[in-house]
């Protein structure tokens, strides 16, 4: 088969919604030809990918499509129409495909609602799929779409175990600006929060951010003013760092932290939460006991007092990380039950999933 991969994201960021794609990309290799399709490619593209994301791309095909502003609708149709399979992870903008078979994958829980225009072109897209059960309610509810699939991102456990374990609490993801991206991350918070911790007593543990910075002013200004904010408290910035970094920050963090979304309504702002997070299952199968906010898709990978925390307010949140510091049965005891979960979001589970999506099995 030749199957054409298409995300307008892939070219600018490096984030979940590329990992998963890519993992596509990695399932699919070995039997098809897989082109990877950009509006332009930025050089040392692939190993930039390979890098943040250790997956096997030797066989991938990086190839230019009628996707940057100025080409025309025809041009779009007749290059779709030289695939068996086309995927397109949307930024909730479409185009009428020709492929063989074509499926759409939406990342984002979009909370407007669709034209006549958009809907019609939709239409050709007879496969449909979400990364998240929130993502499918949300969708459900604005844009009253039915959908085939939910397919959650992969995790491969092998590359996230757990390391001798330090004093560490972990968050991992960008940084962007509330005002730039509803989406952030929130680390700015999470600064608070393990400030005021210390200030009330805690000594000898690490807050760690492993993220990289979004392009843009604002989103470089935003990170800028989290770093000041952290300054002369033990909390430690990762950016940019490559994937044994990554692999290592996870191994010996002791908690994982999460908190996109607080402060906003998850019904009117669908957009603005985490729609699934990765790196919650990263961090789990390393053997960190996630403390994740209860927003989003974050309780579709924790179920509460079982395998992590899930909180809402600031103060849960600190009370919840106390019990997870002060009681060393009840962190060993998540621990394992969290690592258990993880398996559930394997790369195996991952691939038959895709293979079934595209009738490949």
């Amino acid at each position: 088969m030749k199957i054409g991969l298409y995300s307008p994201f892939l070219a600018e960021n490096i984030g979940g919604g590329e990992r998963y794609l890519l993992t596509v990309a990695e399932c699919l290799l070995a039997e098809h030809q897989v082109d990877l399709i950009l509006p332009y490619i930025p050089a040392g593209l692939k190993e930039k990918f390979v890098n943040n994301f250790n997956l096997k791309l030797d066989k991938l095909n990086l190839v230019v499509g009628p996707f940057a502003p100025g080409h025309s609708a025809w041009e779009r149709a007749r290059f779709t129409a030289g695939y068996d399979i086309f995927y397109y992870m949307t930024d909730a903008s479409f185009f009428i495909p020709r492929a063989k078979l074509n499926a759409v994958h939406f990342m984002i829980p979009f909370n407007f609602k669709p034209g006549l225009w958009q809907k019609f072109k939709l239409s050709f897209w007879p496969i449909k799929v979400a990364n998240s059960f929130f993502t499918q309610k949300s969708l459900a509810e604005n844009w009253h779409l039915n959908f085939n699939y939910v397919h959650w991102g992969a995790v491969n456990t092998k590359l996230f175990t757990p390391l001798p374990k330090k004093n560490i609490i972990l968050n991992v993801g960008r940084f962007f600006s509330p005002s730039v991206n509803k989406h952030c991350k929130r680390q700015d918070l999470l600064v608070t929060v393990f400030k005021t911790m210390c200030d009330q007593g805690l000594k000898n543990w690490q807050l760690i951010f492993n993220g990289s910075v979004d392009n843009g002013r604002d989103n470089l200004n935003y990170f800028n003013q989290v770093k000041k904010s952290a300054a002369g408290y033990p909390i430690i910035f990762h950016q940019n760092s490559r994937f044994k970094i990554l692999q290592q920050d996870y191994g010996q963090a002791k908690i994982y932290w999460h908190a996109t979304g607080y402060g906003l309504d998850e019904t009117t702002n669908p957009q603005a939460m985490e729609h699934l997070g990765i790196s919650t299952v990263e961090a789990m199968a390393a053997g960190a006991v996630p403390i994740v906010i209860k927003k989003g898709g974050q309780p579709e990978i924790v179920s509460h007092a079982l395998n992590g925390l899930l909180w809402t307010t600031k103060k849960e949140l600190i009370k919840q990380t106390l019990e997870v510091i002060h009681h060393r049965d009840l962190r060993q005891k998540i621990k394992l039950q969290a690592q258990h979960r993880a398996q559930d979001f394997s790369v195996a589970k991952f691939c038959h999933t895709t293979k079934q999506m595209f009738n490949l099995l």
